[in-house]
């Protein structure tokens, strides 16, 4: 299954897993209340799984689970972590009609129940208070990111009090003094620091990054491999961990059409264009079964690959078909932006119609945006006076350079027309 998710301009977001522990299976329970003789009360664990959703139709709601019970057990195995979990859950799930008895507690009842071993069909985070402070630290440095420099002050200033490296310095202590205190597991400490480095990071501390990613893989098995690759890297936008984890996967099966284009995606997000291109053909070359909205995804890809290659009318042929497939404004962009590299001015104005037609609102809101990149096709055609008119238009709209490269500085090439926008008003 996939869905969207914006690239570099946040678009794709593909689900080609559950973000979950796992999908239904059938469950048994002990009496008709569910209930174990062994129940118990009395104080939780400190670290377990929270589950904060149950799926309807699985394993856990048959068993009578709820939303903020905490998974301590599974079978033999004490669960701390994401990681324990998948242990636990591949050393149990070898045959079908295997059972398996898991410990949850809500509140201070402790419930005990027995359920078909395998996914249990929930969704979960991990319950430790490390694990909260660490994630609210980098949530917050994601979150940073993601605004614009002209919106900053004074829309976001209080967001921007404590500077981006403190934070993130404080985030590195904070799993330091817990891999100290024993109160994280070593894969706990492991993948945190792998999330601490940032795809704009060095090349030396990418490499870091890789080591400690191999030294994850020789201790985990795919399965949990596969739930962080996407829920804690692609979906965190670490797209190098991420990557690698796909990488894993496409070995084990490399018809995985799903994990195929979410390669894709992490390529093109790293404008590493020559995979992000391959990771597509691969699919169209080897004939697998796509989807409508999979086809969608991979035109789309294809699409800014291109863009990436400067083969612009392949880019703007790419980015048609997925836009037929599923109308979206990102298409849109990519077509306006390959026609101004061209100067192609009659594919331009037939794209801004079209825009318009579809998205009469988003158009409105993104006008100066497409002033911005028919001025940079102007200039192309030697129309720099009508250029600098569009320039004049907006004379009034401050922070203009930094709204331009918010917009465009994402795809290829699209810091140019930011750059001719600047020059323009220079005139």
């Amino acid at each position: 299954m996939f869905s969207a998710h914006k690239t570099f301009c946040s678009y794709f977001l593909l689900t080609c897993l559950l973000a979950v522990v796992g999908a239904t299976a059938p469950s048994t329970v002990v009496s008709a209340q569910g209930r174990h003789p062994q129940d118990d009360s009395g104080p939780p664990p400190a670290r377990a799984l929270r589950i904060i959703e149950v799926f309807e139709g699985g394993a856990a709601e048959r068993a009578g689970l709820q939303r903020m019970d905490l998974l301590t057990r599974y079978g033999e195995f004490e669960i701390l972590d994401h990681a324990s979990y998948f242990a636990a859950r591949g050393a149990y799930d070898r045959s079908p009609g295997d059972k398996v008895s898991i410990v949850v507690w809500r509140g201070r009842n402790k419930m005990i129940r027995i359920v078909d071993a395998g996914k249990l069909g929930v969704e979960t985070n991990e319950y430790n208070p490390v694990c909260y402070q660490f994630d609210e630290l980098v949530d917050t440095v994601n979150f940073m990111a993601e605004i614009p420099a002209y919106k900053r002050d004074p829309e976001f200033k209080a967001h921007f009090k404590v500077p981006r490296e403190k934070l993130l310095d404080e985030a590195r202590r904070v799993i330091d003094q817990a891999e100290q205190d024993g109160k994280l597991t070593s894969t706990q400490v492991l993948i945190s620091r792998i999330s601490l480095i940032f795809d704009d990071a060095s090349a030396e501390e990418i490499k870091k990054q890789s080591e400690m990613i191999a030294q994850l893989f020789a201790n985990q098995p795919d399965s949990f491999i596969a739930y962080i690759g996407y829920n804690l890297f692609f979906q965190k936008k670490r797209y190098h961990p991420a990557i690698e984890c796909f990488k894993r996967q496409l070995k084990l099966d490399p018809s995985d059409i799903s994990i195929r284009l979410n390669l894709g995606v992490a390529y093109y997000n790293l404008r590493m264009w020559d995979e992000a291109e391959s990771a597509a053909d691969y699919v169209f070359e080897n004939k697998l079964s796509l989807s409508k909205h999979g086809l969608h995804v991979a035109y789309s890809v294809k699409a800014m690959a291109a863009l990436g290659h400067g083969d612009y009318s392949k880019s703007i042929a790419f980015a048609e078909k997925s836009f037929e497939l599923n109308p979206d404004g990102f298409e849109i962009d990519i077509v306006l932006l390959a026609a101004a590299e061209t100067g192609d001015l009659q594919k331009l104005e037939e794209t801004s119609h079209k825009f318009q037609q579809f998205f009469p609102e988003k158009y409105e809101q993104r006008k100066f945006q497409v002033d911005a990149v028919e001025a940079y096709a102007l200039v192309k055609n030697d129309q720099r006076e009508r250029a600098r008119k569009l320039v004049l238009k907006w004379k009034d709209l401050d922070s203009v350079e930094d709204r331009l490269n918010h917009y465009w500085g994402d795809y290829a090439g699209g810091s140019n027309v930011a750059k001719n926008w600047k020059e323009l008003n220079q005139d």
